[in-house]
């Protein structure tokens, strides 16, 4: 049995100069038969064909119509009825075009393909299929380079141009580049200037634009249609903008794919060319997003920048599936430039830092878009706010104060997920007292003060406290309560705020006074700032409303300072004040302030504190009932004896208490009467006010 090559070998000596004649014969019609039936070809015709270009491959040498005329001896219109078949030998792949830029089919070169030769050689049928995956397939990139070709030919003209277009469509009607946009860009002209971006997008790795006037010069040879057509791509009506397939870039001296144009170009290939935006993390995710906004490419003066923006971020997510947290926030969140904005406060959340609503709104809107946004965010009612997902905090910085956007703890969440503790700003610590480790601790007053001091405790129940506050907002007042208690050292001031917190269940955030000044420029008003960010965040994170305590609060609740002297310590003091004010004016929750130093205070503060409870050393009778509880071995006559021969303070008389109770300890018994007055007579480091009352034998 004839092994393939003897087939060929049998063909080739009867086709080679037979001039294409006699080939119904009955000899030469069975060589035919037997090389088409071993090589699995349809008929005698592709056996020709086949055995040619077969012959001329095995000596390395391509062949195009001129060869295979030449290898028959015949001319090249007669091998043009051949055309269809060597068509079908291209399509099952057992023959290539070695030159996939060359149009023009009578100078287009062929060759077998190595896949079939070794088949042949091997003797084994080629696989039609396998061949065919072999074969370098003529596609999208293949075709625009084809179109390239022609428009950089000088010699081929416009009309050649489109001639050469419509019927290199035509061959490849169902590639889908070609399918796709012929049902969206029905001008052939316009087709034509796609396909040229496309090649220089590709050529330079997805980053290259095509310069339109060098675009146009190459396509046109008249002046008239060039100006037409740069007319037509700069105000917008041109077929390819209005498609949205192309954009104007640069200073509208270039022209790009948009991410549609790319869509449609590329297909499955989508993604591999450009800047790739798979496989981030969810930082990563935050800083692409960031630094395109901040690029050249997010043109605030381009009419579509809005448009473009939001296709480049759709582009970032879906590429980007795998992240969670993207699907959540796009789901809470459709409107993408507002996505945009979160993410680009998450990115400096991620750095531990807001960013500037001004700066950051000027970088993502134009004028009109810009001002809206900033209304929104003033009047609280942008939807980041409303979602509680970001707060505005004033900050202060070089050239003064700006206002900052920060992720609130619930943006945190939504964003970081699992990370999002990394993130918190911790609401405990030392200065953080929960009720429920607040002892209780009876205190004793006159009967004026012990009144006011109840009605405030009242006050802060909160049953009565939000009755309180709806009702004050109901008539168009600050719902904020505020509360000072001012008056002598040791009056019980600090220790009453303690016992409204235990009994109301309040929390309280102490303030710690010397910790909110700083020797550095501006950052004392910074932490002042921030005590009352913290309380608010405490507050929404607080089942009741926690109370802010600023203790001794003398010390920044003080007159406000004249600037003519221009200390830049007056400055500080001065704005310190200005902020607390502004802050208590809009308080949202309780406040209360203590203080030795009443006539020091400002009187814009006066007037800013709802409740002002003024608490006098103790009455003789208030300091019998002091002593009584808390020395019960006392004998009502030496209790009232201490009350009238010592001035001492509740304080005071605590920390007497105190010294009884250690002598208890050291000395193994109750401390005599005597040893008691020796206390109380040491206690007041001043003689004047340690004076004893009256004489005693």
């Amino acid at each position: 049995m004839k092994t393939i090559i003897q087939f060929i070998k049998a063909a080739a000596s009867k086709l080679r100069d037979s001039k294409l004649q006699r080939l119904g014969g009955k000899e030469i019609g069975a060589v035919l038969d037997g090389t088409a039936e071993a090589l699995g070809l349809e008929g005698r015709s592709e056996a020709v064909i086949f055995t040619a270009i077969f012959d001329r491959s095995c000596a390395g040498r391509n062949s195009d119509l001129e060869d295979i005329a030449s290898y028959f001896g015949c001319s090249q219109l007669d091998v043009m009825e051949y055309v269809p078949t060597l068509k079908s030998l291209l399509k099952k792949g057992l023959v290539v075009q070695t030159d996939m830029r060359e149009c023009r089919l009578v100078r287009q070169s062929f060759m077998v393909a190595n896949y079939v030769i070794g088949c042949i050689l091997e003797n084994r049928v080629p696989d039609v299929r396998e061949a065919r995956a072999l074969a370098k397939e003529f596609d999208r990139y293949d075709f625009c380079r084809l179109v390239d070709s022609q428009i950089q030919d000088s010699d081929v003209t416009a009309e050649a141009l489109c001639q050469f277009l419509e019927n290199v469509e035509r061959d490849n009607s169902e590639m889908p580049l070609v399918r796709d946009l012929v049902a969206v860009v029905p001008e052939l002209t316009a087709r034509a200037l796609f396909y040229e971006v496309c090649y220089d997008f590709y050529s330079s790795d997805g980053d290259g634009q095509s310069d339109i006037t060098r675009t146009l010069d190459d396509m046109y040879e008249t002046y008239g249609i060039r100006f037409r057509e740069r007319k037509a791509l700069l105000d917008g009506t041109h077929p390819l903008v209005q498609a949205g397939l192309v954009e104007i870039t640069g200073d509208k001296d270039g022209i790009s794919l948009t991410v549609k144009g790319e869509r449609l170009f590329l297909g499955e290939d989508f993604g591999i060319f450009g800047k790739q935006y798979t496989g981030l993390d969810r930082y990563s995710f935050v800083r692409e997003v960031k630094e395109f906004v901040h690029s050249r490419q997010h043109d605030l003066e381009h009419p579509m920048v809005m448009h473009r923006l939001a296709e480049r971020i759709c582009l970032m997510e879906d590429s980007n599936r795998s992240l969670g947290n993207l699907a959540k926030i796009r789901e809470i969140i459709s409107e993408v430039d507002v996505r945009v904005l979160l993410y680009i406060v998450c990115d400096a959340c991620a750095d531990g830092d807001g960013v500037s609503l001004s700066r950051e709104l000027r970088a993502l809107y134009p004028v009109k878009e810009r001002n809206a946004n900033l209304k929104a965010f003033k009047e609280e009612t942008h939807k980041l706010q409303r979602l509680d997902l970001v707060e505005m905090r004033t900050e202060s910085g070089l050239f003064g104060e700006y206002t900052s956007l920060q992720l609130t703890d619930k943006g945190k969440e939504l964003y970081f997920e699992e990370d999002a503790q990394l993130f918190m700003e911790s609401t405990g610590g030392k200065d953080l007292i929960l009720a429920k480790d607040i002892k209780e601790k009876r205190l004793f007053f006159t009967g004026r003060e012990g009144e006011q001091l109840a009605m405030v405790g009242n006050a802060l129940q909160e049953e009565n406290y939000r009755t309180l506050t709806a009702r004050l907002e109901a008539k168009g007042l600050s719902k904020g309560i505020a509360v000072l208690l001012y008056g002598a050292p040791g009056t019980g001031k600090t220790e009453s705020v303690m016992q409204w917190a235990r009994e109301s269940g309040r929390d309280v955030i102490h303030v710690d006074i010397s910790a909110a000044k700083s020797m550095w420029y501006g950052e004392s008003e910074k932490i002042v700032k921030s005590i009352f960010t913290r309380y608010k965040r405490q507050c929404k994170s607080s089942a009741l409303k926690p109370i802010l305590l600023f203790n001794e609060a003398d010390a920044i609740f003080s007159k406000r300072r004249s600037n003519g002297s221009g200390s830049s310590i007056d400055q500080t003091e001065n704005t310190i004040q200005n902020i607390i004010l502004e802050e208590m004016e809009r308080l949202d929750g309780i406040l209360i302030a203590t203080t030795n130093l009443a006539d020091n205070l400002d009187r814009a503060f006066e007037r800013r504190f709802l409740f002002k409870v003024r608490l006098d050393r103790p009455s003789e009778e208030v300091k019998c009932r002091i002593w009584q509880d808390k020395l019960p071995a006392l004998s009502a006559e030496n209790a009232a004896r201490l009350a009238s021969d010592y001035d001492l303070s509740g304080g005071e008389i605590d920390n007497i208490v105190r010294k009884v109770a250690m002598m208890e300890v050291l000395d193994g018994g109750v401390p005599t009467m005597e040893a008691i007055e020796k206390l109380c007579g040491e206690e007041r480091i001043s003689r004047q006010t340690g004076t004893r009352i009256g004489f005693r034998n």
